[in-house]
């Protein structure tokens, strides 16, 4: 699944409301990564996740996710 709502949800965004608490106690120190790409060869465990995004205020922006692998 591509995004955490359905394409075509005529604007409602259901689960983008409910994981920010939006309106009633917004939550604005949280992110979510949609569109991500794992390859296969990536194995399971524990990883360091540094999550690069823009400076700008914006309501979406691109992110660079980065992975170290923890031991």
């Amino acid at each position: 699944m591509p995004s955490v709502d359905r394409e075509e949800d005529g604007g409602q965004l259901l689960a983008h409301h409910a994981f920010w608490q939006y309106p009633e106690h917004t939550r604005r120190t949280s992110t979510i990564t949609e569109l991500i790409f794992v390859p296969d060869e990536l194995k399971d465990g524990l990883y360091l996740l540094n999550l690069q995004i823009t400076s700008l205020e914006l309501d979406a922006s691109p992110s660079k996710p980065v992975l170290y692998r923890l031991s």
